[in-house]
């Protein structure tokens, strides 16, 4: 396993002065005052080296709505859309080895993967406020309107909750904020490690010396491994070995929404994307597989699965460099399953035996996964017997690494 990498804990809001307006008629109407995010100490991307280079830092950005309410009124439903889904990211030239960032993130043209990044700011109004709801990894088509189809989107935008019926089932929703829709991506190497910042609100250009915090410190999904001895005797122990081929999740929840609140960002249970109108809708599912025909299942140097210990300690963890899995915290369905295919073979790699197992994936000790953590299943497979002899599941802090997206994956966090 990788050494898990520091993030950046705090994103400030700062501003520069600025003297001219543009022309009037517009409403609000803007100052020359560019909205500009600041980002302090070192920074590192899910399961990459540490970024050192402005090159590096510009392939991460977010996005942000911002909402206008007039001078002397506070957010809310009659607040209106000041910015809407805005890229902010940093800016370079296209300059490889410098080194020393002055720590500005600004809005941004869409960029390549390498190469400059241009500036295309966006402005303060010169009165009334600004609240701020912003996530990422930024996603140019999340406020898509119409949306497409099919609506393959993992991260969406919806328009503010009006209907009562809706607002009622998410308890503290801030009235007149987006709900965002998160879509676990089918393939474990394109699910991102989604994050989303507490709302700002009613903030002024002038008040507190422009120095806002902008929280992306929590990691909104469920990091999901596996960990497998086994017990039993091998027909020859000295030449055979046990590996694991695949594993796939089946029957778990693949969508839902989060909704701002004053304090925070909460999932919705209550709220199903398939009909958000419905109170008794379904929430949509689907099954996650890993395995080495993707090159992707890791088990240690040899890929070997041990015999299990006296204490049944030595679970060997499987990661995959294609894709942790990144799932949505949710109470675990109680037909949700877990399919583990394994094989027997000598030490020239020649399979002997193969099987296919069939478990349960909610277990006694643990029955919901929590946001913001790392749930491991710890599975021996008895061999003689071709079945699953014991399985716990256990709940650990956050890994900083696993999949190794390369462009506008992840903000810099703690």
């Amino acid at each position: 396993m990788r050494k898990a990498l520091a993030y950046l804990s705090v994103v400030v809001l700062f501003f520069c002065a600025c003297n001219k307006v543009p022309a009037p008629g517009t409403f609000p109407q803007a100052s020359d005052q560019p909205i500009e995010f600041g980002v302090q100490g070192d920074a590192s991307t899910k399961g990459q080296a540490a970024i050192v280079s402005k090159s590096a830092l510009a392939l991460t950005d977010f996005g942000v709505t911002a909402v206008y309410s007039a001078p002397g009124e506070s957010f809310g439903a009659a607040s209106i859309n000041y910015i809407e889904n805005y890229r902010f990211g940093y800016v370079t030239a296209n300059v490889e080895s410098e080194s020393a960032f002055s720590h500005a993130w600004q809005g941004v043209s869409p960029h390549a993967d390498t190469g400059p990044v241009t500036a295309k700011s966006v402005y303060w109004p010169l009165a009334g406020t600004l609240s701020f709801f912003s996530y990422a990894p930024y996603r140019a088509d999340a406020n898509a309107d119409p949306a497409p189809v099919p609506d393959a989107r993992d991260i969406a935008l919806e328009a503010p909750v009006t209907d009562s019926g809706i607002r009622s089932r998410l308890p503290g929703y801030l009235v007149g904020s987006p709900l965002v829709r998160v879509t676990t991506a089918a393939s474990p190497a394109d699910q991102v490690d989604f994050l989303c910042a507490p709302p700002l609100l009613n903030r002024l250009r002038s008040s507190n010396g422009g120095q806002f915090t902008l929280d992306f410190s929590q990691h909104r999904m469920t990091q999901v491994k596996f960990g497998f001895n086994y017990s039993g005797v091998l027909a020859d122990p000295d030449h055979h070995f046990v590996q694991v081929s695949s594993i796939e999740i089946r029957g778990v929840l693949n969508s839902k929404y989060l909704y701002f609140t004053k304090a925070g960002c909460v999932w919705s249970d209550a709220v199903s994307p398939a009909d958000k109108t419905n109170p008794a809708a379904a929430f949509s599912t689907a099954d996650y597989r890993i395995d080495t025909a993707t090159g992707g299942l890791l088990s240690g140097p040899s890929g070997d699965v041990p015999a299990r210990d006296g204490g049944n300690t030595n679970h060997l963890v499987l990661s995959t460099d294609a894709g942790t899995l990144f799932l949505l915290p949710q109470e675990i369905p109680a037909d949700a399953e877990l399919v583990i295919t394994y094989y027997t073979g000598e030490q020239h790699g020649v399979p002997l035996t193969s099987d296919v197992l069939t478990i349960p994936l909610r277990t006694a000790n643990l029955t919901a996964w929590p946001m913001g953590k790392q749930v491991r299943y710890l599975i021996t497979l008895n061999i003689p017997n071709q079945h699953v002899s014991g399985m716990t599941a256990q709940v650990y802090d956050w890994e900083s690494s696993g999949n190794s997206h390369t462009v506008q994956e992840l903000l810099p966090k703690d």
